[in-house]
C-alpha cells in the first residue's frame, strides 16, 4: 500500500514538474523572440465592436498586425460578427490574442442574439450556490464557443449604500460574506468550464485619504472601507485578474502616487496575489488629469498594471514607454515582469495552440436547452417571499374567491398579469398617474388583489404607498416587488410581500407560480435594509398545479416539440382547421403552450390562449384519443387492423374495412357532417321516445334545463352510425383527408368494449 503511495505522488509530483516546465519553455521562448516594441504591445487590450463598419475593421486589423496588443476586449457585437472579426484579428497576431468580455450575466450582457441570465443582485437571493456555480459553468462553455478566454467578472463589492437602481442590481449583496459566497460560487464555476475570472469593483469611484509607505498597517486597515475584503478572497481562492478601476487610495483630480502604492503594496504583497492587474486608461485619464499622449499608458505600467485597456494612442504610448525604459532599468524591469505574466495567462487559457473559431450552428450551440434551462431554474429559485402573514401563500383556495392585479410602472398586460391568468380569472389594472387610484379603486369589487411594482429607478410615491395600504384594510393584498428591495421597509405595513429585485428573466413568470402554487418560494434577501436581515426568506410549499417550464424540465427534447408548428401550420394552410391552441404537459409540468391561426375561415380573430372551445370537441382529444393511445401502447390494439375485427357490428356494413388508423387520421372515408338530432324531432319538436321535461332513470341525460334524453339515445346513434352514408371514391383510390366526427364514436365504443368501462 505504501508503495503504491509513493508511486502515485511520485508521478503526480513529475507531472506536476512537467506542465510546470512546459509552461516556462513555452513563456520563455515566445518571450525571446519579441522585441521591445512588442513587448510594449503586449500591454495593451483594443476594445472592439464586431458590428463595427467595414473600413473600421480594416483598421483594426492594420492596428494588430502593426503593433501586435496582447489582448481584446468585446463591447458590443453578435455571435456570427464577432466570429468572423476575432478570426481575422487572431490571424494578425503574431502572439495568440487574449480575448476578454464583460459578461456577468451572461454573454447577452455584451453581444446580442445570446442568453442573459440574472443580474448579479437576483443571483444573491439564490440559496443554492450550485445553481450559481452551474451558471459559471454555462457562462464559460459559451465564451468557449466564440473564443473568449478571460470574463471580466465577478462583481468584488458589498456595497453599504448602493449605488441607484437598476445599477445596484449589479451587486450580490450589501454583505460581505453572502457577496464572497456568491462571488467565489460564480468564478469557481468559471474555472471549472476553463475560463477565466477577474474581479473588478463597481462603477463608482471609490477613495480614501492618501498614505504614506511607511504606514502599512493603516493601509491594509482602511480595505474593508473601500469593500477591498472581498478582492482579498477572491486572489486568495485564485482569481486570475484584477480591474484596478475605481479602487485606489488617491484624491481625484491628482496624479495617482499613492495608487502605486496601493497597486504593488496592497493588491502584490498584502494580498499576496500573482495573476494580472488590469488598468483601464479612460479611468485613469481621470485621475491623472490631462497628460500629454503616451504619458498616460506609461504611467500605468509604472503603477503596476500589467494590462492596460482602451489605450489613447497605441503609437504613441508604445513610442512614450519605449524611451522611458532606455533610460530607466526598473521600469524594463516591470515591462518584463508584466509580459511574462501576461504571456502565462495566455498558455493558462489555452492559447499555446491555434485560435480559430469554428462558426457552425453558433445560434443553437449559444442557446442550448440545457442553458436555457438553467436560466428557468435560476429564475424559479430567486422570488423571496418576505411577509406572509397568516401563512397566506401559495392561494391554496381559487373557487368562491374573485381576483383583480394593479400593475405600477408597467401596463396592465406584461408577463407577471400573463401567468396570473393561468391560475383564476383575473382583471387587470395599471396604475399611471396618482389620478387613476380613485378610477381603479371604484371598479375594484375583486376579494383579492395582486399589486405588482415595477421599479424603474424612481421611489414610490407617498400617494402610491397609501393606495396599497388603503387596499389592504378592504381586500388582501399580494405584494410583488419587482425592484430595488432598499425600498421594501416602506412597504412592511402589507400583509404579503414578495421580493423578485427585477422585471426581467422570467422572475415575474416564477413569482406569479409561487403566489399559486404552482412553485415553492426558496429565495432569500441579498440585502439588509431597515429592518429586513440579509439571509432572511420564508419558505413556501408548491400545491398539486402546473407549474409553467421548459421541455428539458420534464426530461423532453424541446427540439421535438418546436415540429408542432410545422404541423399546426400545415393544418392551417391545407385548410383542415382556421387555427388551434397546442398545449403540452408532463409531471404537472406545461412545458409548450401555443395559439395558431384564427376561430373561423375568415381570419378576423385570432386564437389566443385564451380561447374557449365547447367540451365535445375538447372530450375527442382529452378522453378518447388518449384512450386509443393507452391501448395501443399496452398492446390490446393494432392501429393498422380494421375496427370491424374488434367491433363486429361493423363487418356487415359499409364501414368494414375502415383501419383505425385510417379512421385515426380521418382518411377512412366516413360522411364528415350527418344532423342524427333531426332523427329525434318531428315538425320541430322533439319525440317523446327520445325526451322527456323532467329528469328520470330513463332519461338521465340534461339537454337543456326543461329536457332530458333517453338513455336509449346512445344505442340509437350507435346504429345510426353503423348504417350511416360513406364518401365516394374512384376505384382502387385512397380516401383523401376529410374530418369527421364519426370516427370518435366508433373508437369510443372501440375502447368501451375492450376496456370494459
Amino acid at each position: 500500500m505504501l508503495k503504491k503511495v509513493l508511486l502515485n505522488a511520485f508521478l503526480c509530483t513529475t507531472f506536476l514538474g512537467y506542465a510546470q516546465d512546459r509552461q516556462a519553455l513555452w513563456i520563455d521562448s515566445v518571450f525571446q523572440t519579441l522585441s521591445v516594441p512588442e513587448k510594449i504591445g503586449q500591454l495593451f487590450i483594443i476594445p472592439v465592436n464586431t458590428h463595427a463598419p467595414a473600413h473600421e475593421q480594416d483598421q483594426l486589423q492594420d492596428l494588430i498586425k502593426t503593433y501586435q496588443p496582447g489582448g481584446l476586449l468585446i463591447t458590443q457585437g453578435g455571435p456570427v460578427s464577432h466570429v468572423n472579426l476575432v478570426n481575422k484579428l487572431q490571424e494578425q497576431s503574431r502572439v495568440p490574442l487574449l480575448v476578454s468580455i464583460s459578461a456577468e450575466w451572461g454573454l447577452g450582457q455584451t453581444l446580442d442574439s445570446t442568453l442573459n441570465f440574472p443580474k448579479p443582485m437576483a443571483l444573491g437571493a439564490i440559496a443554492n450556490d450550485e445553481l450559481i456555480i452551474q451558471l459559471g459553468r454555462e457562462v464559460a462553455r459559451q465564451m468557449k464557443i466564440l473564443g473568449i478566454h478571460l470574463n471580466l467578472a465577478p462583481h468584488a463589492d458589498f456595497e453599504s449604500v448602493p449605488p441607484p437602481y437598476p445599477i445596484s442590481l449589479n451587486y450580490f449583496s450589501n454583505e460581505q460574506e453572502r457577496a464572497v459566497q456568491k462571488a467565489l460560487a460564480f468564478m469557481k464555476g468559471l474555472h471549472q468550464g476553463k475560463v477565466l475570472a477577474s474581479a473588478k469593483h463597481g462603477h463608482r469611484y471609490q477613495a480614501i485619504a492618501p498614505l504614506e509607505k511607511d504606514e502599512p498597517t493603516k493601509l491594509f486597515g482602511e480595505i474593508d472601507s473601500v469593500g477591498l475584503s472581498l478582492f482579498q478572497e477572491l486572489a486568495t481562492a485564485g482569481v486570475d485578474a484584477i480591474v484596478t478601476s475605481h479602487i485606489h487610495v488617491q484624491p481625484e483630480n491628482t496624479i495617482p502616487q499613492s495608487s502605486e502604492l496601493f497597486v504593488s503594496d496592497v493588491l502584490r504583497t498584502q494580498l499576496e496575489f500573482k495573476g494580472l492587474l488590469i488598468g483601464e486608461i479612460p479611468h485613469l485619464q481621470k485621475i491623472a488629469g490631462d497628460l500629454a499622449d503616451g504619458e498616460i499608458e506609461k504611467l500605468g505600467l509604472t503603477m503596476g498594471h500589467d494590462m492596460m485597456i482602451s489605450p489613447d494612442d497605441l503609437h504613441d504610448a508604445i513610442r512614450k514607454i519605449t524611451r522611458a525604459i532606455r533610460r530607466d532599468d526598473a521600469l524594463e524591469a516591470r515591462l518584463d515582469d508584466a509580459v511574462r505574466k501576461i504571456l502565462k495567462t495566455k498558455y493558462q487559457a489555452g492559447l499555446i495552440h491555434p485560435q480559430s473559431i469554428n462558426p457552425d450552428n453558433l445560434q443553437s450551440r449559444l442557446q442550448s436547452p440545457a442553458g436555457i434551462l438553467l436560466k428557468q431554474q435560476l429564475a424559479e429559485a430567486t422570488p423571496t417571499v418576505v411577509k406572509n402573514d397568516g401563512e397566506y401563500l401559495p392561494l391554496s383556495l381559487i373557487e368562491g374567491n374573485t381576483f383583480a392585479s394593479v400593475s405600477i410602472g408597467a401596463s396592465e398586460v406584461n408577463e407577471f398579469t400573463h401567468y396570473l391568468d393561468k391560475y383564476a380569472y383575473f382583471n387587470h389594472y395599471a396604475l399611471r398617474q396618482p389620478a387613476d387610484t380613485t378610477q381603479i379603486v371604484q371598479h375594484l369589487t375583486a376579494d383579492v388583489v395582486v399589486v405588482g411594482i415595477f421599479f424603474d429607478g424612481s421611489p414610490l410615491t407617498p400617494a402610491e404607498i397609501a393606495f396599497m395600504t388603503g387596499l389592504s384594510r378592504k381586500k388582501k393584498v399580494i405584494l410583488a416587488h419587482f425592484g430595488d428591495p432598499i425600498e421594501l421597509p416602506r412597504l412592511m405595513q402589507l400583509p404579503v410581500v414578495l421580493a423578485g429585485y427585477t422585471g426581467d428573466d422570467w422572475i415575474p413568470k416564477a413569482t406569479a407560480q409561487i403566489i399559486f402554487g404552482g412553485l415553492g418560494a426558496s429565495g432569500q434577501l441579498p440585502v439588509s435594509t431597515g429592518d429586513l436581515t440579509g439571509g432572511t426568506g420564508i419558505e413556501t410549499k408548491a400545491l398539486n398545479r402546473f407549474t409553467y417550464t421548459v421541455p428539458e424540465a420534464a426530461g423532453i427534447d424541446s427540439r421535438t416539440l418546436q415540429q408542432i408548428d410545422a404541423i399546426a401550420r400545415e393544418a392551417i394552410d391545407s385548410g383542415a382547421t382556421p387555427g388551434s391552441s397546442v398545449l403540452v404537459a408532463k409531471d404537472g409540468k406545461v412545458v409548450f403552450e401555443k395559439s395558431y391561426g384564427w376561430l373561423t375561415y375568415q381570419n378576423q380573430i385570432p386564437v389566443t390562449d385564451k380561447t374557449l372551445y365547447d367540451l365535445a370537441s375538447v372530450t375527442k382529444v382529452s378522453a378518447t384519443l388518449q384512450t386509443v393511445m393507452f391501448m395501443h401502447e399496452k398492446g390490446l390494439i393494432d392501429i393498422n387492423k380494421k375496427a370491424s375485427v374488434y367491433l363486429p357490428e361493423l363487418k356487415n356494413s359499409n364501414k368494414k374495412d375502415f383501419t383505425i388508423k385510417d379512421i385515426l387520421t380521418h382518411q377512412a372515408g366516413l360522411w364528415p357532417f350527418l344532423p342524427f338530432w333531426s332523427e329525434t324531432v318531428k315538425d320541430g319538436n322533439p319525440l317523446p321516445e327520445y325526451y322527456q321535461n323532467e329528469s328520470n332513470p330513463d332519461y338521465p341525460f340534461p339537454v337543456t334545463d326543461n329536457l332530458f334524453a333517453s338513455k336509449a339515445m346512445k344505442d340509437s346513434l350507435w346504429n345510426w352510425i353503423i348504417k350511416s352514408k360513406i364518401r365516394e371514391k374512384p376505384p382502387r383510390t385512397v380516401y383523401d383527408y376529410r374530418y369527421s366526427d364519426m370516427g370518435f364514436y366508433i373508437l369510443q365504443h372501440l375502447a368501451e368494449k375492450l376496456l370494459n368501462q
